[in-house]
């Protein structure tokens, strides 16, 4: 995974943090508005969205939120070392 986010990484070349934080909050966006239409939960639209869209979406979020811990940390390996601390973190704390 981590060689593809590299990839985007130069794809879209030195976009700033700020940049990089909006495009993950409209991803965030874009994966509570499938849950929405999966669920229904828009009267005007009814069901429109399906689980495979909703795993799209999330999936674009984790993509995107890569990309962007690759620009503010410097490149894809620090990011990479971050995300493995932080989840042993979370596990830790979690008790598992």
């Amino acid at each position: 995974m981590w060689e593809q986010v590299g990839q985007l990484h130069v794809h879209h070349g030195d976009v700033p943090a700020e940049i990089r934080l909006l495009k993950l909050t409209e991803e965030v966006g874009e994966a509570a508005e499938a849950l929405i239409g999966m669920q229904g939960l828009n009267s005007r639209k009814g069901t429109c969205r399906s689980r495979d869209d909703l795993l799209a979406e999330l999936s674009d979020v984790i993509i995107t939120a890569a990309v962007a811990m690759s620009g503010i940390a410097g490149d894809v390996d620090q990011a990479r070392g971050h995300l493995e601390r932080r989840l042993a973190v979370v596990i830790e704390r979690a008790g598992l």
